[in-house]
């Protein structure tokens, strides 16, 4: 017979799994399988097995291996972001030149990530790149965490590099926008705070956004 260890362990193995890599897991993630203290105790288990890596304190991967060295491949830096601020419930606004390369705004990689961020924490190390955190005023932190995030970053990134007005870029946010898992989202989020945005941005999202009925007959009234 199966002890509630065990099934708890197989419960967090199989959502690690079907969450696919490379997804970064917190404990909190599991508390909805077991106690804290159990949850823990598995994820150390796991770890000490190297069924799972702990990427630092908190976090957790089941990282894939690289076809060509064999070896343990990097987590995915946008995973450890979002699952940093579910693990402190901390309010997080990534750097616009890591936003526009998540996006595909932007072929730059960068070698070091800034991050916005309402809490104190230690750098993290992920291969040759380096995530800091930066502590910043609540009141920098608008964008922090929302749908729309990684858009308004790039596109403030990109004015002043010079190319949001590029042909291609435009053609990317339409992609963005018309997603089928995330664009409702992110479209939403902008236009219930457009105000908020300068009015340079302004005009490329309402030239790249899908058009509403609404929105349709408001440009009417105002012609």
């Amino acid at each position: 017979m199966r002890g509630p260890g065990l099934d708890l362990k197989s419960a967090i193995s199989d959502r690690m799994i079907a969450g696919g890599v490379p997804s970064v897991w917190t404990p909190q993630d599991f508390l909805d399988l077991g106690s804290r203290d159990a949850v823990d105790q598995v994820l150390h288990r796991l770890t000490r097995n190297g069924d799972v890596r702990r990427i630092a304190r908190g976090l957790y991967d089941k990282p894939a291996l690289n076809r060509l060295t064999g070896k343990a491949t990097h987590p995915d830096p946008r995973a450890v972001v979002d699952a940093l601020a579910r693990r402190d419930q901390a309010r997080i606004l990534v750097d616009g030149v890591t936003a526009a390369n998540d996006l595909g705004l932007s072929d730059a990689v960068p070698a070091r990530i800034v991050v916005h961020t309402d809490a104190r924490l230690k750098p993290i190390k992920l291969g040759n790149l380096q995530i800091d955190f930066k502590t910043t005023a609540p009141s920098r932190l608008h964008w922090a965490g929302r749908p729309a995030m990684r858009v308004v970053q790039a596109l403030h990134w990109l004015h002043d590099a010079g190319g949001d007005t590029d042909r291609a870029v435009a053609k990317r946010l339409r992609t963005i926008f018309a997603d089928p898992d995330h664009g409702a989202r992110i479209v939403d989020d902008l236009r219930g705070d457009m105000l908020t945005l300068p009015l340079w941005m302004q005009t490329i999202l309402r030239d790249t956004m899908p058009t509403t009925p609404s929105a349709d007959r408001l440009e009417t009234k105002r012609a």
